[in-house]
């Protein structure tokens, strides 16, 4: 058995009690650990609008079952991101077992809102006084309430791909702070024909499937969903008797503000993330088991990010950090990307099981510094792995989690 990990001394103990998913694997976090582990692609052609002008027809959808389910679930609602955060977090407070009474915050994330206010301006309807309201951020939070009980602060995000992982890092700080004993933490993303335009105009749409870290890769897809993470104090958690599925060691944050959509070509700010993580939570590179990446899968970015982990974790002494990307399963879920991503790392640590990169073929000479898991996967022991994103100006968010287990959590 993997040996258990700790905090950081003198750090407040911060555990995850509750995961919830929805994604383009289907509802339930279940669904999205099946599909990872299977390296079933989940990308396919769009179904919910036109895409003749764009160079690719293929996107993550959450499938149509998926949707049909969601009725039973949460109330309606004009927003499907709204929808999507509000059942994930259902399943994430059903699996901590968490009831009201507590001091509770809500912490989300989008990248681009909801899609009925972002296709107004590419629509025939037009941006009419009607749907104007639709634009005001707080409305992704507008069913939260109706599934878990909180009490404040409920804050919204809107910093780019790394929202996710903000987020959780967000609601961890209001833990450490005594602001609040539990911290919903989430993002949601709904595909919307802006989103498409906007990767158009940019270039970066994969015409087939997306292929991170693969030295023929050509690009990203896009794709919809939402994470949930329930995070605890160490002492709530054991006070009232539930059990942690994994301890958020430490997080980390930079920006490189170097360029609108590219990364700073030696990687600076996700070097500096990683040793963030590293140092607050008193860990060497080597006690990083894996590494979920962000890789997206574009020329651009991969490579950088490859190096940037092998910069950051690796060395001529060291063994090379396993990584995967799961981008080649889910496409990019974009705000909810972060969340999604931490959501499989808590599970690879529960199941012992490393996902791989299910569309690599040929690995980038870029990553030789690292291991790249091939498509099946693989088992391993688990004691800590870090969660990675990355979001366009330069944002970049780590999440280091450990081993539920730990003697010193608290």
């Amino acid at each position: 058995m993997a040996a258990p990990v700790e905090c950081a001394p003198g750090r407040p103990g911060v555990v995850v009690t509750g995961v919830g998913a929805v994604s383009p694997a289907g509802l339930g976090r279940r669904a999205l650990w099946e599909a990872v582990r299977g390296g079933r692609v989940t990308t396919g052609p769009v179904t919910r609008f036109d895409t003749s002008r764009h160079p690719s027809d293929r996107a993550g959808e959450v499938p149509c079952d998926a949707l049909s389910q969601l009725d039973s679930l949460v109330a309606p609602h004009r927003s499907l991101a709204a929808r999507f955060l509000a059942a994930a977090a259902l399943e994430a407070a059903h699996v901590a077992r968490l009831t009201g009474g507590h001091r509770t915050g809500v912490f989300a994330g989008t990248v681009m809102a909801t899609r009925p206010v972002l296709d107004h301006g590419i629509t025939s309807e037009g941006l009419t006084p009607e749907g104007t309201e639709w634009a005001e951020p707080e409305r992704l939070l507008d069913l939260m309430p109706d599934v878990v009980p909180y009490d404040g602060p409920a804050v919204q995000l809107a910093s780019g791909c790394s929202v996710g992982g903000d987020a959780v890092a967000l609601g961890a700080d209001a833990i450490a702070e005594g602001e609040v004993d539990v911290a919903i933490c989430g993002g949601a993303e709904e595909l919307s024909q802006e989103v498409f335009a906007m990767f158009t105009t940019l270039r970066a749409l994969a015409p087939d499937v997306p292929r991170p870290f693969d030295a023929d890769r050509l690009g990203m897809q896009p794709a919809e969903g939402a994470g949930v993470l329930i995070l605890e104090s160490a002492a709530h958690c054991a006070a009232r008797g539930a059990e942690p599925l994994a301890v958020l060691l430490a997080h980390g944050g930079a920006a490189d503000a170097y360029h609108l959509t590219r990364p700073r070509p030696t990687g600076d700010a996700l070097v500096r993330a990683i040793r963030t993580c590293l140092t607050d939570a008193g860990r060497s590179p080597e006690s990083v088991d894996w590494v979920c990446a962000h890789g997206t899968g574009t020329p651009a970015s991969d490579g950088i990010e490859a190096r940037a982990i092998a910069a950051a974790l690796g060395g001529p002494t060291r063994r090379k950090p396993a990584v995967s990307s799961l981008k080649g399963v889910l496409g990019h879920t974009q705000g909810a990307a972060g969340v999604l991503e931490a959501v499989v790392a808590v599970l690879a640590l529960a199941e012992g099981h490393l996902p791989g990169n299910a569309t690599l073929r040929r690995a980038d000479p870029d990553c030789a510094g690292l291991d790249l898991v091939p498509p099946p996967g693989r088992p391993a022991d688990l004691a800590s792995v870090l969660s990675l994103a990355f979001g366009l100006g330069g944002g970049v968010s780590a999440l280091l989690l450990g081993a539920a287990g730990s003697d010193d959590a608290a």
